[in-house]
């Protein structure tokens, strides 16, 4: 049997002192275990709310970072935009750009095939500061050596300017108009330095060519312009031919021309 209880107003007890269901003390040990629980989840709804909080804050610095990067992205696409209009939007540079870029090469090469050119023939008595003038009447001539190089004769001096007016050219073609020595085979032999002639051989900074008078007596070198492959130089180099032929002392006359470029 259970111990009894004094009754307090308002609850109601059963005959062995216990709490009647639905009486009020019954309600209230239900109310205090209620609040107990709600306690707990209202703690936990705490915790999650600082949890929450916590990476509201990080993801506000992430947007952040974002806009800054963003921000830092259209400021590039503002600088790269003027170049990559130039693809097929604007102008390039060419050869006033930047050397070797890929707008300086191709106008380059669109240049070599479509400038204008130069022709030269010698200086009365051409040096090394003074080779050129524009003439019909005095090629330049080269003689050769006994089955070898004969002496190098300057074509361009240092203060000839071949492209009148631009800063780089490179020496194109060679019109030959009289040779000694019209049946055999010839080599020709261009050196650019800035040096001496013997330094620029020996730092392989020429190019050559061989030729002959399609073994025809009289026929020269068929009166058509021969090409010479050669890389683009500074306007001031100087620039000297040498001859070979199997025979000492044979001469080669000939006038040159160069195409001329801005850059």
């Amino acid at each position: 049997m259970a111990t009894p209880i004094y009754p307090i107003e308002g609850v109601a007890l059963d005959s062995t002192g216990d709490i009647v269901a639905d009486s009020l003390g019954q309600r209230m040990l239900d109310a205090q275990a209620a609040i107990a629980t709600i306690d707990t989840e209202v703690g936990d709804i705490q915790i999650d709310t600082t949890a929450i909080l916590v990476d509201t804050v990080a993801l506000i610095v992430d947007v952040a970072d974002v806009q800054t990067d963003t921000t830092a992205i259209l400021a590039d696409t503002v600088a790269i935009e003027p170049e990559t209009d130039k693809i097929d939007q604007a102008a390039v540079d060419g050869l006033t750009g930047t050397e070797d870029s890929l707008a300086y090469k191709v106008d380059g090469i669109q240049t070599h095939h479509h400038s204008r050119e130069r022709w030269w023939g010698a200086l009365a008595g051409p040096t090394e500061t003074n080779a050129i003038e524009a003439n019909v009447t005095r090629p330049f001539a080269a003689t050769s050596g006994a089955d070898t190089w004969g002496a190098a004769i300057p074509i361009l001096g240092t203060a000839d300017d071949p492209t009148v007016g631009l800063v780089k050219f490179d020496l194109h073609r060679l019109l030959i108009v009289d040779l000694d020595d019209e049946t055999d085979a010839w080599r020709l032999r261009v050196i650019f330095g800035t040096g001496t002639s013997a330094d620029a051989i020996t730092a392989g900074q020429w190019t050559e060519v061989m030729v002959q008078s399609n073994a025809v007596p009289g026929n020269r070198a068929g009166g058509t312009p021969i090409d010479i492959r050669t890389n683009r130089k500074d306007v001031g180099i100087k620039a000297w031919v040498q001859a070979w032929n199997d025979s000492v002392g044979e001469i080669l006359s000939f006038f040159y021309g160069v195409h001329g470029y801005a850059g």
